[in-house]
């Protein structure tokens, strides 16, 4: 995984993520495509590498961006989706009504302040990092997923053989990087 100040383009964001590519799987030059898996458009969707073929049949890549930072995750294990958010994002009025389901909004209840924001964050990135992997991104709602915390950790129900691991990009920031596989991976921040 990667982080580093967002760009002043989306252009430099991706070939930041074609870079993060390249160093993962040692392929020089690495070119991504995206695809919306709803309507097969090319302009918005999915992030993938397209070329080389030995990169694209090996590399999974996510990227997300919040608080002046870009963060790109690359797997070589499984699909992967990576969100960040800025704490004092999730504190906007009607937030929690359309991100939380009922069973998440019990268990915020008893939290306050900026535990409550780390936790609304840490709840929010792991469902968006998920909603990436599978490309379903926000046209499936959000509280349809349940996310469970456990001390620090995230767990997702009902979403077999992904796992959830939380990282801070910088000061006021929460990530989530999910990753479908077998075993547990590991998160290296590069």
């Amino acid at each position: 995984m990667f982080v580093r100040t967002h760009a002043t383009d989306k252009t430099a964001d991706y070939a930041f993520l074609a870079e993060a590519v390249a160093r993962v799987t040692g392929v020089p030059i690495v070119q991504l495509g995206r695809r919306c898996s709803h309507c097969g458009a090319e302009s918005h969707g999915q992030v993938f590498v397209s070329s080389p073929a030995e990169a694209a049949s090996a590399a999974h890549v996510s990227l997300a961006r919040a608080g002046g930072l870009v963060a790109c995750a690359v797997s070589l294990d499984g699909p992967v989706g990576i969100d960040i958010e800025e704490l004092s994002a999730v504190r906007r009025a009607g937030f929690d009504d359309v991100a939380f389901n009922a069973d998440e909004l019990t268990a915020l209840r008893p939290v306050s302040g900026v535990e409550a924001d780390r936790a609304r964050a840490v709840i929010w990135t792991s469902k968006e990092a998920v909603l990436k992997l599978t490309g379903e991104g926000l046209r499936a709602d959000p509280r349809g997923l349940t996310v469970r915390l456990d001390g620090a950790a995230a767990a997702v129900s009902g979403r077999s053989g992904i796992h959830l691991l939380g990282f801070e990009p910088g000061p006021g920031l929460v990530g989530t990087v999910a990753v479908r596989t077998i075993a547990p991976p590991r998160l290296t921040l590069r």
